[in-house]
């Protein structure tokens, strides 16, 4: 065998038999195309770009191989094929009256289509150009993902792809077209939906394509990791990210350390992801000791993280739903339970966009990197309006698209394992019920406010020692006789402590003493409509699947007067 034929994996492989098969002749490569690709040379392997991958290694024995983006126009893969196609103009132009071969093939696509249509016929009866493949770059500048109101040049280019596709006479000629973009859904839709057309997804590399990648580009004498540990650790992160890594340490003088590993991923994730995302790694030494109340949650979620640190990946959970009125202190403790785990977080951001496509290529990017990532925890804060739903309108369906890639990839039941899911909310009831079935978010841990003044003083206590506040037992006993009966969140519990603590700074005091909690109490209100905290609490109770994960006080409660009341309250402020 020759190098270019040594065997191919993964998406080549994918490409390569259907490009066999030679019943399609139009392929939409899509996904990580910007990241390097081992092509055999004489020292074993080297890395290059996409394009020299395919000319190289995919498509070495072409007999003509032409590439075209918007900016450059046609270009060639050898000098001998410019030279056999520039002959080939000189003849056209004889026959035509044109003065191609001196001026060169016109840049613009529409006006230069109708030249390769006739150089694919003519490549029929040259032995030396038989075999075509034609490259375009950037196709969704020239056919992009626009529902209504494309231009008369954006419908003539779509329908000059879709007929080179269904053309028998094309894939006849052995004539093979690539469009190379980052993401499918930023080309025409009726592209993507053609039966001619394939589309192959080029993923992020896998832990063994990092390994042998870090086997030839790093000396492992100058970092703290070996092999296993660096390919373990930069999941998530493309070959091309993962060079300029080691580079930022190695070309100033510096050895390839944990923290250099961690802060770096982190930083190039973020960058990929267009700051759309926020990426955490574990902290040591906080676990769910420091979360106060919320002993059933705590309960489960132990029981998580234990079965995450064996590798017990069959049985976990795919996604968690976790309800709960405003400040009663989700996000704290999801970050404790994740420390524990010792696994990263990423937490999603706003990643809709109004620009046409731009929301569908963020969100396939983000999801690319999480399916590389893993194993990770995906932190959702306002679940419900991050996912959305099926029956949103007014955007032109980006919504629907929206939810059906994010029901479809938590409904990848091969992730088990790989990514827990939390989804963090206020209103469960928003959350679409495809979401909440199981198999996705079917397990409900729901958080509620202290019940008992056991659960009030508990809650000063802890938040006291986060905030370096020492808690004399007199304020603690006031703490119990007059706030024990009332529903405190952690979120009113630190307002009242950093209230009671700025009064003692103020009067040039080291340590809080229980006249500044009195005043602290006394002058504390709280801001929030309490029919909209009764009604996102009923939301939490009625989201649960799960007795056990109920305070005692609810258990016994009748759910559907719980749900006329829910029902009631939704309506008045509607």
């Amino acid at each position: 065998m020759s190098d270019h034929r040594l065997p191919l994996d993964t998406w080549a492989l994918d490409l390569a038999r259907r490009w066999n098969a030679g019943v399609q002749s139009l392929f939409v490569v899509h996904g990580n195309i910007f990241d390097l690709f081992p092509i055999p040379d004489g020292n074993g392997v080297s890395y290059a770009p996409l394009k020299s991958f395919l000319a190289r290694r995919l498509f070495p024995d072409r007999g003509m191989l032409l590439f075209f983006d918007i900016a450059d126009g046609l270009s060639f893969g050898t000098p001998e094929m410019q030279k056999r196609f520039f002959e080939w103009l000189e003849l056209f132009d004889s026959v035509e009256g044109t003065s191609f071969h001196v001026t060169g093939p016109p840049k613009d696509f529409l006006r230069l289509a109708p030249l390769l249509r006739r150089f694919f016929s003519r490549a029929e009866h040259d032995a030396k150009a038989r075999g075509v493949t034609l490259i375009i770059d950037f196709p969704e500048k020239l056919i992009p993902a626009a529902e209504h109101g494309a231009s008369g040049d954006e419908r003539m280019a779509l329908v000059t792809l879709l007929k080179w596709a269904a053309s028998d006479d094309v894939r006849r000629l052995d004539v093979g077209v690539l469009l190379l973009t980052e993401s499918a859904n930023e080309l025409n839709a009726e592209l993507l939906r053609n039966p001619h057309v394939a589309q192959v997804r080029i993923e992020l590399p896998d832990a063994e394509e990092r390994a042998q990648f870090l086997r030839r580009e790093l000396d492992f004498a100058q970092s703290d990791l070996d092999e296993t540990q660096l390919a373990a650790r930069t999941s998530g992160l493309a070959l091309l990210r993962v060079r300029q890594l080691l580079a930022e340490a190695l070309a100033n003088g510096s050895r390839i350390t944990h923290e250099h590993v961690t802060a770096g991923k982190k930083r190039l994730i973020e960058e990929f992801c267009q700051g759309l995302v926020r990426f955490k790694d574990p902290k040591p030494g906080v676990t769910l000791d420091l979360v106060a109340t919320h002993d059933a949650a705590k309960k489960k979620l132990r029981e998580l993280a234990w079965l995450i640190r064996e590798g017990k990946t069959d049985v976990i959970e795919r996604g968690i739903l976790v309800p709960g009125r405003v400040g009663v202190g989700k996000s704290f403790l999801i970050d404790c339970f994740a420390s524990e785990c010792g696994l990263p977080v990423m937490e999603l951001g706003d990643f809709r966009s109004k620009w046409v496509g731009d929301t569908e290529r963020q969100q396939t990017r983000i999801l690319a990197t999480v399916r590389a990532l893993g194993p990770v925890i995906v932190v959702v804060d306002e679940a419900d309006a991050v996912f959305g739903n099926r029956s949103e309108s007014g955007d032109s369906g980006v919504s629907t698209r929206v939810f059906a890639a994010f029901a479809a990839h938590l409904g990848d039941s091969s992730l088990r394992g790989r990514e827990l899911w939390v989804a963090m909310t206020s209103r469960p009831d928003l959350l679409a019920i495809d979401m909440k079935r199981q198999g996705r978010f079917g397990l409900a841990l729901p958080l509620f406010p202290a019940q008992t003044a056991d659960d009030v003083v508990l809650l000063f206590q802890v938040v006291a020692k986060t905030k370096k506040i020492a808690l004399a037992d007199a304020v603690l006993a006031f703490i119990r006789e007059q706030l024990g009966a009332r529903p405190l969140t952690g979120s009113d519990v630190e307002s009242m402590l950093i209230r009671a603590k700025e009064r003692a700074v103020l009067t040039k005091r080291d340590a809080v003493e229980l006249a500044d909690v009195e005043e602290a109490v006394a002058s504390f209100l709280d801001p929030l409509d309490p029919a909209l905290l009764r009604l996102q609490e009923l939301a939490a109770i009625l989201a649960c699947s799960d007795l056990r994960y109920l305070p005692e006080r609810y258990r016994a409660l009748d759910r559907t007067a719980l749900g006329e009341e829910f029902d009631r309250l939704k309506a008045r402020r509607a």
